[in-house]
């Protein structure tokens, strides 16, 4: 394939514009450092869970702060709640976004080797080395 512009590429990006579609609210919520923490920190719970308070204990935000964090995650589908009693617990659950995470990078890492390096080496050879 030495055309990018090729009914090949066209189709394979249209496929990608759709997967990046449905896996940018899992990069929007993994952005953020302390939502990243809060997963780590569900994560070492294992199948025990946390409650809002455990959580909060183990940063340095308020409990408002950490509610609308988890509430961000949900949303997201990596994480889910059960309620025991009147306490509300949460558990890491990213399966989902790494599932859909892991086809964006396959299938972009396929449309990529496609790519004739050859080519691009004499047609614009600054691709190769990063440097405009």
């Amino acid at each position: 394939m030495n055309s990018f512009n090729s009914e090949y590429f066209k189709e394979k990006i249209n496929a990608i514009r759709e997967k990046f579609s449905v896996c940018t609210p899992y990069m929007t919520t993994l952005s953020d450092t302390v939502r990243q923490k809060i997963l780590l920190i569900l994560a070492e719970s294992g199948t025990d869970g946390m409650d809002v308070q455990d959580i909060t204990a183990k940063t340095h935000l308020s409990r408002p702060a950490i509610s609308h964090h988890l509430r961000i995650l949900k949303d997201a589908g990596m994480i889910i709640s059960h309620k025991k009693g009147t306490q509300v617990y949460y558990f890491i659950y990213v399966r989902n976004a790494l599932e859909s995470l892991m086809d964006l990078i396959s299938t972009v890492e396929n449309l990529v080797s496609k790519i004739d390096m050859e080519s691009v080496k004499e047609i614009a050879p600054w691709m190769i080395t990063g440097k405009a």
